[in-house]
């Protein structure tokens, strides 16, 4: 039986595309199916995928981003009845041989909605990608350990705030309870709008480092200049207004404005004033999605399962 459908984006992708879906090939167990959703890439992708049985092809008509290409991907495996479990996994991921045996395991506790793994560097196999997703207390998202040697530091089980969706796991409950990655955010920190929403909604994520993959990051959008700068920038806003309790938003606010001065002063000091400039426009952008954000604050926040100190404690 085909309990776990796994979804994989993208976009011009032929060569990542191919060693991802190899590795998944060689998986110690075969009990999913995979559906790739293309972002009506130009290059030879969807011949890559004629040599593997396992995989719905499934292209849309341009290219829309992370986001919505994934919510596509995901409705149509929901469609199968006996689909108990989606994973993400962006194309530029290979995955250890026990991968998908691994990170289901996560799931043997009930309350656990969603689950992390542990991604590293593919280039340099010594070196952590992301250990699971975290917002500081300046209201900014990071990947834990990212560019950290690996020691073991991030060896152990544990409750975590999200998960990072380039290689992540959920329970189908979760998309029929919370929804969806929210399309407007086209591609970055779609993720981290999901997990905070599902925290405010008391869905637990469980990071198990048993779980092991290798992330070539940037290997798509990479090839975008500064696209990534643009749209996290653009995104920070609506993820703040969206989610966050007003009592915390407006007790933030003040880490909000310090740290992302302290971001404009590090790109002055290197003087890299096309950075700075990307990151006004960003800001502008996200300025623009405000009045969407609200609407969408007011069903997220009914839906609040959560105390304040809870939410609060899970900024780190």
């Amino acid at each position: 039986m085909n309990e776990i459908a796994i979804i994989i984006p993208n976009y011009n992708g032929a060569s990542h595309l191919k060693e991802c879906l190899q590795s998944l090939d060689e998986q110690t167990v075969d009990n999913f199916f995979v559906i790739a959703v293309d972002n009506n890439s130009s290059d030879n992708s969807k011949d890559t995928v004629k040599d593997f049985s396992n995989v719905i092809w499934h292209k849309l008509d341009k290219n829309y981003g992370f986001a919505k290409a994934v919510n596509h991907g995901i409705r149509k495996a929901l469609e199968y009845w006996e689909v108990r479990y989606i994973i993400l996994l962006n194309n530029d991921i290979v995955c250890k041989s026990d991968f998908i045996e691994q990170i289901s395991k996560s799931f043997i506790q009930p309350v656990v909605y969603s689950s992390a793994c542990k991604m590293i560097n593919y280039f340099d196999r010594n070196i952590i990608d992301d250990c699971g997703d975290f917002i500081n207390k300046n209201g900014l998202p990071y990947a834990r350990g990212h560019g950290e040697e690996d020691k073991g530091q991030y060896d152990n089980k544990e409750f975590i705030f999200g998960a990072c969706a380039g290689a992540a796991m959920y329970r189908r409950e979760v998309f029929e309870k919370a929804g969806y990655f929210d399309e407007a955010f086209i591609a970055y920190y779609e993720d981290i709008d999901f997990s905070l929403r599902l925290q405010l909604m008391d869905m637990k994520c469980y990071y198990n480092p048993d779980a092991i993959c290798f992330h070539k990051r940037g290997g798509t959008y990479g090839k975008l200049n500064f696209y990534d700068l643009k749209m996290c920038r653009r995104n920070l806003t609506a993820l703040r207004i969206k989610n966050y309790p007003l009592f915390l938003y407006f007790r933030f606010i003040p880490e909000f404005i310090s740290g992302g001065l302290r971001r404009y002063l590090f790109h002055f000091r290197k003087s890299q004033f096309k950075e700075m400039m990307i990151l006004f426009y960003g800001s502008m952008l996200g300025l623009t999605r405000i009045p969407d954000a609200i609407i969408k604050r007011y069903k997220i926040q009914k839906s609040k399962a959560v105390s304040n100190s809870y939410i609060e404690n899970l900024f780190k």
